[in-house]
């Protein structure tokens, strides 16, 4: 299993390769890439930001609730909305503080806890930080589609 301190890493790059993503996308961000047949919901590089930067604070507050103490405060309000590619990366930016100065503490032996519970959020810690690794290289794929 990666450390703490690799999965800090690999959530670093993940938001580089988002952020790239959101940055060459502005000539066309209110664009649809792909489609319900493909499995991309045809959703445009603006909608696929508003889904994914919001969801950096539900995997910290998920990691943190987990490791017991407090998640970050969102520094989105609900619903964010991003008209342009600008906003979107300077809502990136505040999440990435918000969630970094929390994620931060995350140590190794605390990877194999988890909330309890059920559903998503009763993973382990090790297993939230790898899906937020995937979820933003994801969706950073996504927006990135050559093909639109």
């Amino acid at each position: 299993m990666p450390t703490a301190d690799e999965l800090r890493s690999g959530i670093a790059g993940g938001r580089a390769a988002l952020r790239l993503a959101i940055q060459a996308a502005e000539g066309n961000w209110e664009t649809a890439k792909g489609t319900a047949e493909d499995g991309e919901a045809g959703w445009s590089p603006r909608q696929t930001a508003e889904h994914v930067i919001p969801s950096e604070l539900m995997f910290a507050n998920m990691i943190c609730a987990a490791c017991g103490y407090d998640g970050p405060e969102n520094p989105l309000g609900e619903n964010p909305q991003f008209a342009t590619a600008a906003e979107a990366v300077a809502a990136l930016d505040a999440a990435v503080a918000a969630c970094d100065s929390k994620i931060k503490y995350v140590q190794d032996e605390e990877l194999g806890k988890s909330a309890g519970g059920e559903g998503f959020g009763a993973a382990p810690v090790g297993f939230l930080m790898h899906a937020a690794v995937w979820h933003l290289t994801d969706h950073a794929a996504q927006i990135s589609r050559p093909d639109f």
